[in-house]
């Protein structure tokens, strides 16, 4: 079916009274939506595409009182090319939005109909709990197909469908999900174009950086008749090139500015755009790559990795062609090293641990021809350390402990051995305060707490010394602020809430003092989050609710932030909001009113479906909590056989998980106490001092 020229309207957008804030949204994002000009006049399945996408048909407020649908409406969705449904539960329930989905079916057949989900859980009416079939976000008319009598028949529909919750595509990616259905494009190619519009947007310039720009420009606009002079203004705007992109990076890199970052390797690329890649040398060309490195380093950090992806694999095809030219040289090594270490980093983000072993050990393998040159270069000395660690990182996240810890000693002796000759001891000093960061995190895995804090405590000390020399370091500051987070985790586990406080407080107030110099940060908004997630905790388990329902408000909102922004990030669905959600759960309960607790057990349990491999242990521990707190629920309720049934889910859950979390021994603990039910093994004398009857009251 092709767009007719007939038709009024490209859409009609059909929703409930209670979604009309979605609605409305929707409405602006869609109309002023301008197609990326290369995607302009191409033909697809519906028709040529337009440079835009209004006018899109929203307002029928009369029918809230109406007896049926008005002759207006109905002639404004009749001459609509598509069907755009808000789906909610509310939506479910609308006499209105069915029928708008029945007339338009019958007149205009269902493979024109969109759908945008902002609630619920589709199919959820099919279940024999009253509770979940509540949730139900389709109504009738979507559910199945409508023939052309208008008849709703009882055979399925499958209606294309974006999801604009944070957990599911995010606003962003179910934005661009509908421009495709509206214009027949594929979804990739918007999400490309949509990344590339946001790199260029990214073009806020510092001072020092117009500056340098203007001079460059300078170098390389000025008409030169003379040979030997434009090759010697050649060879200043190429020395200039390379001062923005090394010693002027060191030198912002503490300050924490994202958008200077990003402006100078703009300016970097702009500059070796304006010539012809042939003509460029090796060292021209490996310019080029550190300015892709960086600028797809400043789009990782501000949360958008398919731009960042692109990036890195674009600088990795010239590294990876300059170095198979010169395969022995040390700088050659080097500059490859670093895009497949980036590659690696994203695959990494995304929880596919086999892609990023595969580039992580690509990695280890320049950096060990790297260890073995005669006259390294200050620079190359730290690749040895940082590849360990990326892969003992790995290791750490697949559970393979003792390699882990194997791989993080490596990298602190890698560090030792090079501080003890280099002039200076900054960098490597930094090295194996990290390392120490990472030994601390297997030990805790491996429930020695005490050696944990042993490690965190000389790392913290690390830090401190070299904030002393430099106090802006905004790389230390970040580092010492996720010690500190880590260390009140460790005291919560303990049975210390009082000290987890202090710590996570320290963390949380110096991170959101970070975020107010650069919002942009991601990676900042992500400590705070976490940290926020701990001190909501410690505040549990010291019984101020209040402060404790403030910190965790303030974490969902951040938190559900970060997911919109890229729902591939797993960190950010499993690690930050995930746990807030529970702890939310934690705390409405805590204050005595269950029905609104068995309200949001029921929204995490939807929105968060059952996942066979977790991604994490905050992930883990996340389901178990929510298993548990659902079964004191029903048991406070009087019901226990659904009770039971929770229990008996946590303690599945319990039972084939490898215990690396003292508060997974105490779920254990108090499962038993609460329902006899045992999930540790046979025989376990695993104890904690953390305690969860406190924080489970009802």
């Amino acid at each position: 079916m092709t767009h007719s020229g007939d038709l009024q309207f490209r859409a009609f957008i059909s929703y409930s009274h209670a979604d009309a804030s979605r609605a409305s949204w929707l409405h602006r994002a869609v109309e002023s939506y301008r197609v990326p000009a290369r995607l302009v006049g191409q033909v697809t399945e519906v028709g040529p595409v337009p440079r835009r996408l209004a006018p899109i048909f929203k307002d029928r407020e009369e029918l809230a009182a109406a007896g049926d649908l008005s002759r207006e409406i109905e002639q404004a969705l009749l001459s609509s090319e598509f069907l755009i449904v808000i789906a909610s539960p509310a939506a479910a329930s609308s006499r209105w939005v069915n029928e708008e989905i029945r007339v338009f079916k019958q007149h205009r057949g269902e493979d024109r109909v969109l759908v945008v989900i902002v609630a619920g859980e589709p199919g959820a009416g099919a279940s024999t709990d009253p509770t979940v079939a509540a949730s139900e976000c389709f109504p009738e008319a979507l559910r199945f197909k409508v023939g052309s009598d208008g008849k709703i028949s009882d055979v399925p529909a499958e209606p294309v469908a974006a999801d604009l919750r944070p957990e599911g595509d995010g606003e962003r990616v179910g934005k661009l999900k509908i421009i495709a259905g509206l214009t027949g494009l594929k979804l990739d190619d918007l999400v490309q174009r949509e990344a590339q519009r946001r790199s260029r947007r990214l073009t806020a310039i510092a001072a020092v950086a117009s500056v340098l720009a203007v001079v460059m420009s300078t170098l390389t606009v000025v008409a030169i008749k003379a040979r030997n002079e434009a090759e010697r203004q050649r060879s200043e705007a190429d020395g200039l090139v390379e001062y923005m992109l090394t010693d002027l990076r060191s030198k912002l890199e503490p300050v924490g500015r994202l958008d200077v970052l990003d402006s100078v390797g703009d300016r970097a690329l702009q500059y070796y755009s304006k010539q012809d890649p042939g003509s460029l040398d090796a060292d021209a060309l490996g310019h080029r790559a550190r300015a892709l490195l960086l600028v797809g380093e400043v789009a990782n950090l501000q949360g958008d990795l398919e731009t960042a992806l692109a990036t890195y694999k674009q600088a990795a095809a010239t590294t990876a062609e300059q170095l198979r030219r010169d395969p022995n040289n040390g700088q050659r090594i080097f500059d490859h090293a670093q895009s497949v270490y980036w590659i690696g980093y994203v695959a990494w983000q995304r929880g596919d641990i086999p892609t990023a072993r595969q580039y992580f050990g690509q990695y280890l393998q320049y950096s060990e021809r790297l260890d073995k040159l005669e006259h390294p270069k200050p620079e190359w000395e730290g690749e040895l350390s940082n590849a360990h660690s990326a892969l003992g990182v790995l290791e750490l996240d697949d559970g393979r402990l003792p390699r882990a810890l194997d791989y993080f000693e490596k990298a602190q002796l890698a560090s030792e051995r090079l501080r003890e000759k280099s002039a200076d001891k900054r960098e490597q000093t930094y090295l194996i305060a990290q390392s120490l960061a990472w030994k601390a995190d297997v030990r805790r895995k491996m429930l020695d707490a005490s050696a944990a804090l042993v490690d965190r405590t000389q790392e913290v000390k690390l830090y401190n010394e070299l904030l002393a020399s430099d106090p802006k370091d905004s790389r230390i500051k970040q580092s010492l602020y996720i010690a500190w987070l880590r260390i009140a985790e460790l005291h919560l586990e303990a049975g210390d809430p009082a000290k987890a406080l202090k710590f996570a407080d320290a963390s949380f107030e110096a991170v959101q003092a970070l975020q107010r110099d650069d919002p942009s940060n991601s990676l900042w908004t992500e400590i705070a989050v976490k940290s926020a997630n701990v001190r909501t905790e410690a505040q549990m388990m010291l019984a101020d609710w209040p402060d404790a329902g403030k910190t965790n408000q303030w974490a969902l909102q951040q938190a559900r932030q970060l997911v919109s922004t890229d729902a591939s990030v797993m960190e950010w669905r499993a690690d930050c909001l995930m746990p807030a959600r529970w702890r939310e759960i934690a705390i409405v309960q805590a204050l005595g009113d269950r029905a609104a607790a068995r309200e949001k057990i029921t929204a995490f349990q939807r929105d968060f479906r059952v996942n066979t491999n977790p991604q994490s242990d905050e992930e883990r521990l996340a389901r178990v909590m929510v298993h548990l707190l659902s079964g004191a629920n029903w048991s406070a309720s009087g019901n226990k056989a659904l009770a039971s049934a929770d229990f008996a889910r946590a303690r599945d859950l319990i039972a084939s998980t490898r215990i690396t979390d003292s508060r997974m021994i105490a779920a254990a603990s108090y499962l038993k106490d609460k329902s006899g039910l045992s999930a540790l093994p046979n025989g376990s004398s695993m104890k904690s001092e953390y305690s969860l009857p406190h924080l489970f009251r009802t």
